[in-house]
């Protein structure tokens, strides 16, 4: 993959990093949790769909220029890139809380569901485990993790056909989600969103030019359920503590809103890409740009964060909260270049070499 090429995607996973965290730290950390960091930082969850956008291009790019398209190098490509930082930032995740004398409580199910990706967010209807210690922002791993498996799968049988395929499987899987909601159909109604990258990264290679024309197919498919997803609500806006079991009160981050709120998102977010395209990314450099530093390490401080940074307390003794949520920021970035930068390839390389000898294209 050309980083020249591609630098755009790079910085704005960058940039969605970044954004993710300044919103939780808005939230826990007393001096950013003014109304107007508040109010800035308040879209964490619109970020995360920036993400799936950007991991569904990704994807869709690099599997289409590997040499090596078998299961089992697609298969440990993704193992690796997932589960390698995860399992550090887990361990560190345990010993972050054993050094704050917080209490620990392993929860084997909840563990082996976080280790098996069935994670989920906490405020949507029946899901199967939470994620793993509280670490919020490992929801949407499992979301990603069975992205990749399912877009193999339907590839495998369709080809050429697998974008509009996976839209199809989505807006059925958000006709059901209307009168049964859970982990299944939410994943598969989800995929639409990742698909939208794919549906870019398919015109970027084919040389079309990206437009709403040839992106009508992805932008008509996202509209319909988001139709269906407002009619959700309307249904079942009432039903919330039935359905979920959830205690507190209605917000428009809490299911059956927030499922609208991300497809809406979506349909904003890949409009805006395309007139920001077709104006040549005017002012793109200077406003998005700088953020492709933070690239490199975006997904450790994605999983990390949560306990290095937003509610840490184990520098507490420095009595001083802007102090210390700097030095929680530049201990983060060091431990996520490590993983990221250190650990992560030399394993990851290592392990490829055993499983697939040719010279692939790593991402």
């Amino acid at each position: 993959m050309s980083k020249k090429k591609l630098h755009k995607l790079e910085a704005l996973r960058g940039f969605a990093a970044l954004y993710v965290v300044f919103n939780h730290a808005s939230k826990y950390t007393s001096f950013l949790n003014g109304p107007f960091f508040t109010k800035l930082f308040y879209f964490g969850q619109e970020a995360v769909m920036l993400f799936f956008i950007l991991s569904g291009f990704v994807i869709q790019y690099s599997y289409s220029i590997s040499p090596d398209k078998s299961f089992k190098t697609f298969f440990f490509k993704r193992l690796n890139r997932i589960f390698i930082p995860l399992v550090i930032v887990l361990a560190l995740n345990v010993f972050i809380f054993y050094i704050e004398n917080k209490e620990i409580i392993i929860d084997t199910w909840q563990l082996a569901g976080n280790l098996l990706m069935l994670q989920d967010y906490p405020r949507v209807p029946r899901i199967i485990v939470t994620p793993f210690l509280e670490n919020n922002p490992l929801w949407s791993l499992s979301y990603e993790w069975w992205f990749y498996m399912v877009f193999f799968l339907i590839f495998s049988f369709s080809n050429k056909n697998v974008t509009k395929n996976i839209y199809i499987i989505g807006i059925i899987a958000t006709l059901s989600y209307l009168i049964y909601p859970f982990w299944f159909n939410r994943l598969l109604m989800y995929l639409m969103l990742w698909n939208i990258g794919a549906s870019f990264a398919n015109c970027y290679m084919q040389n079309i030019k990206i437009d709403f024309k040839s992106m009508l197919w992805p932008l008509l498919s996202i509209s319909l359920a988001l139709v269906l997803l407002v009619i959700n609500f309307l249904i079942n806006k009432d039903n919330i503590h039935t359905i979920m079991g959830y205690k507190g009160k209605f917000g428009i981050g809490v299911s059956p809103f927030i499922e609208t709120r991300h497809f809406a998102v979506a349909i904003l977010v890949t409009s805006a890409g395309i007139i920001w395209k077709n104006l040549n990314w005017i002012g793109f450099d200077y406003i998005i740009g700088p953020f492709e530093r933070i690239a490199p390490v975006s997904y450790a401080l994605y999983i990390s964060h949560f306990f290095l940074i937003t509610k840490a307390t184990y520098l507490s003794f420095i009595g001083n909260e802007i102090i210390e949520f700097i030095c929680y920021f530049i201990i983060c970035i060091a431990f996520c270049y490590l993983v990221e930068r250190i650990i992560y390839p030399r394993a990851n390389k290592w392990i490829m070499k055993r499983v697939s000898p040719r010279k692939e294209v790593i991402v």
